[in-house]
């Protein structure tokens, strides 16, 4: 396998797996109709981790190319015809991949100072109202619940908490793009177990009233749902 620039290897971990769907489709392994094989199986034949293949299926799924039916796995919709007929698939699929890419440079930019700043600002009922914000976070995870408000409360409230009413401003003004990150098709529990285990991080730093530590551990958060969204080549 060719070496794959950084830059290349984000895109990868998506439009890859759908291509290679796409294959299958060409080569008749794949008929409208057919069942796909186990996540599991599917996943290791295609060399990719599967919270990638689940992200592949959400973006195939809102498409209408694939139909996952509860406790009966997933079903192939669309023939090879209309699959290669959907180019705008791929455009749309990369674009929406550049600009989350724009985001989350944005957001390494921005939110580790923010991070900073409040725990250099912070007072105790904005510490508070954060912790419980982890809190219902964590029980609407353990229940099952694909509420990812409390992930996008819990940055606004931090921006809040910096004590700039710029900061603050800004990013409820942007929400709606920042959002773009946590789109449905880019969730898995991993991913809302690491965004929990982030912001416990976080709220450890700000309690320390540590700027420094705060800064990593937003730091690392955002790398680590970004690690998420583009996903890993093997797995």
């Amino acid at each position: 396998m060719p070496t794959v620039e950084p830059s290349e290897e984000k895109k990868y971990a998506y439009t890859a797996i759908i291509e290679r769907i796409r294959d299958l489709i060409r080569n008749g392994e794949l008929t409208p109709g057919d069942r796909l094989p186990p996540e599991r199986k599917l996943a290791e034949a295609l060399g990719v981790s599967r919270n990638s293949l689940r992200q592949a299926f959400q973006a195939l799924a809102e498409r209408k190319i694939i139909e996952s039916r509860q406790g009966d796995g997933t079903y192939l919709l669309a023939s090879h015809e209309a699959f290669s007929q959907s180019e705008a698939l791929f455009d749309s699929i990369n674009a929406q991949s550049g600009f989350i890419r724009d985001i989350l440079e944005f957001r390494h930019l921005m939110e580790p100072q923010i991070a900073a700043l409040a725990a250099s600002r912070i007072e105790p009922a904005g510490l508070d109202r954060l912790k419980i914000l982890v809190c219902d976070q964590q029980r609407a995870l353990m229940a099952g619940r694909e509420d990812d408000t409390f992930d996008s409360e819990f940055h606004r409230q931090l921006a809040q908490c910096s004590g700039n009413r710029v900061i603050s401003q800004m990013m409820t003004t942007i929400a709606s793009i920042i959002n773009e990150t946590r789109s449905t098709w880019l969730q898995s529990d991993e991913r809302r177990n690491a965004s929990v285990e982030g912001h416990l991080r976080i709220i450890d730093a700000l309690e320390l009233g540590d700027a420094d530590a705060a800064f990593t551990a937003m730091k690392k958060h955002i790398a680590e749902i970004e690690d998420h969204i583009f996903g890993e080549q093997q797995g």
